[in-house]
């Protein structure tokens, strides 16, 4: 008897098999891994930042912004030479006039004036071609040589002003007589700043027109 009661103590391996079925019962919590995988259908986002990719579109807008530089090259073809302005003064647009030449050590400095005469603004930039003009009408020497100086564009209104100093020898000056060869002129023919078309100011005097000198100088157009 005591070994039958013994054999009914071996219930308890039963109990540990229904343990198992219970860890198996666990094994439906695993549905949440599936349901992780149904988190995956909300990265469909990231398909939706795949329609996202559409809006690139503007990447072409800007390429289309790239065109608007093309108004650079039309408003340098605008321009009448290098940095000038469409805007720049013509000659029939300006008037010419000589301050009081003065003397100073072996030189003569006189200030040359333009003035706008019309009723139009415009503009100024660099230097002017000056030469001396003989009684016939014709140059007399070698034309002015350019002085250093700042180059600024000057701005005239209608009657408005700019300036350029203007240089030459009082003379003879330092010169050797055979190569100074002093001669008579009648006045200056001036060109403004990249203008073909020139102004005549009367100046009665006697300058070096020796073909070796070049004693006349001219400084760039500054406001006047």
């Amino acid at each position: 008897m005591t070994a039958c009661s013994s054999s009914p103590s071996p219930a308890p391996p039963p109990s540990t098999p229904a343990a198992a079925p219970s860890s198996t019962a666990g094994s439906p919590s695993a549905p949440p891994a599936p349901s992780s995988t149904a988190g995956s259908p909300s990265a469909t986002p990231a398909p939706s930042s795949t329609t996202g990719s559409p809006s690139a579109p503007p990447a072409p807008s800007s390429t289309a912004g790239s065109p608007s530089a093309t108004p650079s090259p039309t408003g340098s073809a605008r321009s009448t030479g290098p940095g000038r302005p469409s805007r720049e003064c013509r000659t029939g647009q300006l008037s010419a006039a000589l301050t009081r030449p003065e003397p100073a050590a072996g030189s003569i400095y006189a200030t040359l004036v333009f003035t706008n005469r019309s009723t139009t603004t415009c503009t100024m930039t660099g230097y002017p071609g000056v030469s001396y003009v003989a009684q016939n009408g014709v140059q007399s020497g070698n034309a002015a040589v350019r002085e250093p100086g700042t180059i600024t564009t000057v701005t005239l209104q209608p009657g408005g002003r700019a300036k350029a100093q203007l240089r030459d020898a009082n003379g003879i000056s330092g010169y050797d007589p055979a190569q100074c060869k002093l001669s008579p002129a009648e006045g200056l023919r001036i060109y403004p700043p990249d203008r073909t078309a020139a102004l005549f100011v009367p100046w009665k005097t006697e300058h070096c027109a020796g073909p070796t000198v070049h004693s006349l100088a001219i400084g760039p157009v500054q406001p006047g």
